[in-house]
């Protein structure tokens, strides 16, 4: 999702481990930054909200995407003690070493509060690694390189994701999503195993009809084997963003896919209920919930989410932290969002919060934006 995850995911996946010099960095910053003052509101369970007519809350799952630095240092923010206030009920962290023992007293603490833990991350370059590239043929006699992607020049290459009608790259990945099970074990059986970050898919004379959704959800047909041979309640994502905004046309779902709809290039200053708004692609707001509508009717609207940006301070502040921008909440734009979302009977929301860390609260004071995201989904009643 993030541009800046793609450099980082084969570490991630491996270990999950932020760089060598981040363990002292933020004991550094534990002992420099002292606690800030922050809303007393009553606590409460997470995701509280409910639907009068069935009796249950209408936003199931009410969701962050952060990095572990962002969480860390809960001196100066806390994000458990947010949620326990405001209802949010899904942390998805990523670089964090799951090793540590910090780590796992902090995913402690959310078991106890009722916060699930999961890992949504960019992870097919991992899943079919690309130093097979050039190595001769596997065991059975099949070019290596055959098990990535053909360009539109007619030229496999080994850059993004993979060619999906190549069996033996299929096993692979399969094989792969074992390891992933094991090591990305989320506590809600919720798995996110997505596509290269704004990679290209194969134009092989196989794939060429293949749209870029077909293509990704081939790939996740056989992960989620993977997944389920180490988990068998795992679910997992496909993920409707970039170029796979648009439905599948020709492949089907197998059991336990859910759909995850994230418009990245969505023009996020104004709602999307304006149906002629468009950011940085050429798609609208109008053809962005046609496809939001198409993909509901190959995925279960159950089960599907919904990841927006509200508060991605990444995102605003152009993926760099050295160049740390306030986020642009807007409250009306936000409800008007979910009022649009819950509309197509959307339940799981998340949202990224990257760079919302304990440098934002030394810069901007304290983002009371966090509360206001969760509390009106927590409440929120569907008319």
């Amino acid at each position: 999702m993030k541009k800046f995850l793609t450099a980082l995911i084969l570490l991630s996946v491996v270990s999950c481990s932020p760089a060598a010099d981040d363990q002292s960095a933020r004991q550094g910053w534990e002992d420099m930054f002292k606690p800030v003052e922050t809303p007393t509101e009553e606590s409460s369970d997470p995701g509280e909200s409910y639907d009068p007519e069935s009796g249950e809350r209408w936003f199931k799952m009410i969701g962050i995407i952060c990095c572990w630095t962002d969480v860390a240092i809960r001196s100066k923010l806390d994000y458990i003690d947010i949620a326990k206030r405001t209802g949010i009920n899904t942390f998805s962290i990523y670089n964090c070493d799951k090793e540590s023992a910090t780590w796992k007293s902090y995913t402690a603490e959310c078991a106890r509060n009722g916060i699930d833990i999961e890992f949504e991350e960019h992870m097919l370059g991992w899943l079919l690694p690309r130093d097979l590239f050039n190595k001769g043929f596997d065991n059975d006699g099949t070019n290596f390189n055959d098990y990535y992607r053909m360009n539109d020049h007619g030229v496999r290459i080994n850059d993004y994701n993979g060619c999906p009608s190549c069996p033996a790259a299929l096993d692979t990945i399969r094989k792969r999503a074992m390891i992933i099970g094991e090591r990305y074990r989320s506590t809600n059986n919720k798995y996110y195993c997505w596509l290269d970050d704004s990679g290209d898919i194969c134009h092989c004379p196989k794939c060429k009809d293949l749209n870029p959704a077909d293509q990704a959800l081939t790939f996740e047909n056989v992960i989620i084997e993977g997944l389920r041979a180490v988990n068998p309640e795992a679910t997992l994502a496909h993920l409707a963003y970039y170029n796979t905004v648009e439905a599948p046309k020709k492949v089907k779902p197998v059991e336990g896919i859910f759909l995850e709809f994230a418009p990245i290039d969505r023009d996020h200053f104004r709602p999307m209920s304006e149906a002629n708004a468009s950011g940085k692609d050429a798609r609208t707001h109008g053809q962005y919930l046609k496809a939001l509508a198409d993909n509901l009717k190959v995925f279960p609207v159950e089960t599907a989410q919904v990841l927006d940006y509200w508060l991605d301070c990444s995102l605003f502040s152009g993926w760099d932290e050295t160049n740390l921008k306030q986020v642009p909440w807007n409250q009306a734009l936000f409800e008007d969002d979910v009022k649009t979302y819950a509309s197509y009977g959307i339940r799981n929301i998340t949202t990224y919060t990257s760079y919302i860390s304990a440098n934002y609260v030394k810069k901007f004071g304290y983002p009371d934006c966090i509360d206001k995201y969760a509390t009106y989904l927590r409440d929120f009643v569907k008319k």
